[in-house]
């Protein structure tokens, strides 16, 4: 909290106040309500103690000697809440959205992954079976942050305006968007062929991708996920989805859209211990320097991308047929492993994953 308004809080009480940060359960404890909103206040021996700002299990307060009545309780809770400049409507849907939030965080922090939403939380009216969920995350802060106003007409011009935009933790957050999209999307293809579920959802998190990054720069991750039941599962959607970003920033540097049904490997393999990993590494590849060469791992991941189909590989390098089978015979005779046999190919599969890791140690 600014000096200037603790400064303005002492004025308006004409008592001096200390800012302390409590735990959500201390909060509670006490005999405060789940989930506080700024501006609640709770009586405490020697004093009230008022809410600054909750996020997840901490919340910062404001504590002071005056005893307040119960309708200065109610004028003080209501001057929090109003935030000038902004429309009632919209600011009452950032509350909410950030009380959703705010409980998201709290049940990830506490590995309640399977938590249902509870009837207190005001946005549960507002989600219904069918919502595809969509992450954000930016990797730095800067004088282009966007405000959570911008990034929603951003987003519900890029989407729909039914899509609900949920802040999390700083610099991230949770969309929500109806699943009818799908439909509207595959009617927009211009080839007019229907497309599938997968392939349209990864175009849609491609293009939200590009929106955020083009409006407000830095560099920005985005997942997305098949559509979901938000009432039941959205916290271990957000889990998931979570962790499909750190498999994507880890296993493969320099992609910034991350879908979960093409990371199922790279989360196995990193359920491994490091040692176990640099030691299958060491003992499978018999030259160490075979992935050095971006030629030989920049046609491998083109390979293995096209499901191994050397006709589609060649088109998508713009090269020969024959100059491919040339460069993976070549890796055949450095390597000792073909990899248009199936057994070879999933070793050099994860291989390749695991020395795109260990490299970087």
């Amino acid at each position: 909290m600014q000096n200037s308004k603790l400064q303005q809080l002492e004025s308006l009480l004409g008592a001096a106040v200390e800012l302390r940060t409590v735990p959500a359960s201390e909060w509670e404890k006490a005999g405060g309500t789940p989930d506080p909103e700024a501006g609640e206040t709770l009586p405490v021996p020697g004093g009230t103690r008022i809410v600054i700002r909750a996020s997840g299990t901490e919340i910062q307060v404001c504590d002071t000697e005056l005893a307040l009545t119960e309708l200065e309780r109610k004028m003080l809770h209501l001057l929090f809440q109003q935030k000038p400049g902004r429309a009632a409507a919209a600011t009452d849907m950032e509350r909410q959205a950030r009380k959703l939030g705010d409980w998201i965080v709290q049940c990830s922090a506490n590995g309640e992954w399977r938590a249902e939403i509870p009837d207190r939380i005001e946005l549960r009216s507002r989600l219904f079976d069918g919502m595809i969920p969509f992450l954000l995350l930016r990797e730095q802060a800067d004088d282009k942050e966007p405000s959570y106003g911008d990034l929603e007409k951003a987003v519900r011009s890029f989407i729909t305006e039914d899509t609900l935009l949920i802040p999390l933790r700083e610099h991230e957050w949770l969309i929500l968007a109806p699943d009818r999209l799908l439909a509207e999307t595959d009617a927009l293809e211009e080839d007019g062929e229907s497309g599938e579920e997968k392939a349209i959802l990864a175009s849609l998190a491609s293009g939200l991708h590009q929106m955020v990054s083009g409006e407000w720069g830095g560099e920005c991750h985005a997942a997305v996920g098949e559509p979901i039941d938000p009432s039941e599962s959205i916290v271990h959607t957000v889990y998931i989805l979570r962790e499909t970003i750190q498999l994507g920033r880890k296993f493969h540097v320099g992609m910034q859209v991350h879908l979960p049904w093409l990371v199922h490997l790279e989360r196995l393999l990193n359920g491994i211990p490091e040692s176990v990993r640099n030691r299958f590494v060491e003992e499978m590849v018999g030259r160490p320097d075979l992935f050095n060469d971006p030629e030989t791992v920049s046609t491998l991941d083109a390979f293995f991308s096209m499901d191994c189909n050397v006709s589609e590989t060649a088109k998508k390098l713009f090269i020969h047929r024959n100059t491919l089978l040339y460069r993976l015979d070549k890796i055949k005779q450095e390597a000792g492993l073909d990899v248009r046999s199936f057994n070879d190919a999933v070793l050099v599969r994860i291989l390749l994953l695991l020395y795109k890791v260990t490299k970087r140690k």
